[in-house]
């Protein structure tokens, strides 16, 4: 195999850390494999349709330049994300006959091929045309050979992986020492965007009604970007001194939030696996979840808690059986473990690797 052109609308900058971090992490993965990858990504996640068409015609401009210094030495490409990052991906199959694999994420599938009809389109044109589909998770597989008619032997089953080197359990009283928290809270964790469809919301009514139904000490943090200047503004008369906003983090401070922290809650309206779920139980904390997308798998073996979406009256329950329930018999260290071995990005990365190399030889991609 000679280089892999890996191509993602979503990637992390310095100013932007955690956005499309999974992306950079399984690039480094590779390359720790010695595999020779080639980038062209954007890592400015500005809004707004002037800026959209500016930063996506510079991207646009980047990959085109470097698909034809390295034509002639790709092996095939990578797009991360159907719409738009497939379309470069099916560009360069018509212009230099260049095979190429897709990752499905979620958010291609459930939000973006809905915007409109064309998009829809070109979401069905790219799936056609590729080598293979990678879904991070069963219920996204399944939608995608449903809706789009793809074969399922087209389609394979993979998460992004989490990295046990750096999510792992460590001594919450130390961790809390250093990130200066009280000892006594009982803190629930978020980490992800700060938006809508995260559920946050629905988090914040039930973190209300948990405050109420206890005497102890409770504490919410919510790690993430908050971009949306609209929806910050909406959920500002339920933040109070009791809910702590902390910017994205480097994932070896992020771990350190993990640790120090009780539950971790993710009441996501869509979700196409969750990885910031697998990271909480790889750093030994005990999930609350949306049952959606791909956390139900992820989840109903016992290694996590699901709660119905859109219901703060579910999500306050389950907070509530949290903060009754000894670790011990909250966290299910077993059905965890089972979850890690299959999750770990050092056995994913072979399943990517193993992928590519059948494409490249033309065999199976089962």
């Amino acid at each position: 195999m000679k280089k892999i052109f890996v191509i993602s609308n979503m990637y992390p900058s310095s100013k932007h850390l955690s956005f499309g971090i999974f992306v950079k992490n399984q690039v480094d993965a590779l390359r720790n494999e010695n595999l020779d990858v080639i980038l062209a990504v954007n890592n400015d996640p500005a809004t707004g349709k002037m800026n959209t068409i500016v930063k996506y015609g510079k991207w646009g401009v980047n990959i085109m330049k470097k698909a034809m210094k390295f034509r002639k030495q790709i092996s095939l490409t990578h797009a991360h994300y159907v719409f738009p990052s497939g379309l470069f991906s099916y560009l360069l199959k018509k212009l230099f006959h260049i095979p190429y694999i897709v990752t499905a994420h979620g958010g291609d599938i459930e939000r973006m091929a809905k915007k409109n009809a064309t998009i829809r389109q070109w979401t069905e044109k790219i799936l056609k045309e590729c080598s293979a589909i990678i879904a991070v998770g069963p219920v996204l597989a399944k939608q995608i050979e449903e809706e789009y008619k793809m074969p399922r032997e087209k389609i394979t089953v993979c998460s992004m992986g989490v990295n046990r080197e750096i999510f792992q359990p460590g001594n919450l009283s130390v961790v809390r020492e250093q990130l200066g928290l009280d000892q006594r809270d009982f803190i629930y964790l978020f980490v992800g965007n700060v938006i809508k469809q995260k559920g946050i919301e629905e988090l914040l009514l039930a973190f209300q009604q948990v405050k109420k139904r206890t005497e102890k000490s409770v504490k919410l943090v919510l790690v993430g970007s908050r971009r949306d200047e609209n929806f910050l503004h909406q959920i500002q008369p339920f933040i109070d001194d009791s809910v702590k906003l902390v910017d994205p983090l480097e994932q070896k401070e992020l771990v350190k939030w993990f640790q120090a922290s009780n539950v971790f809650v993710l009441p996501s309206h869509i979700e196409g696996f969750g990885l910031v779920a697998l990271e909480a139980i790889a750093s030994g904390t005990p999930v609350i979840a949306s049952r959606v997308g791909g956390l139900v798998s992820l989840l109903e073996n016992g290694t996590g808690h699901l709660v119905e979406p859109k219901n703060p009256a579910a999500l306050t329950d389950e907070m509530m059986r949290a903060l009754q329930t000894p670790k011990d018999q909250y966290y299910n260290e077993e059905a965890a473990r089972e979850v890690l071995l299959i999750h770990d990005v050092k056995e994913i990365t072979k399943r990517v690797m193993a992928l590519y190399e059948s494409i490249v030889k033309g065999g199976s991609n089962s």
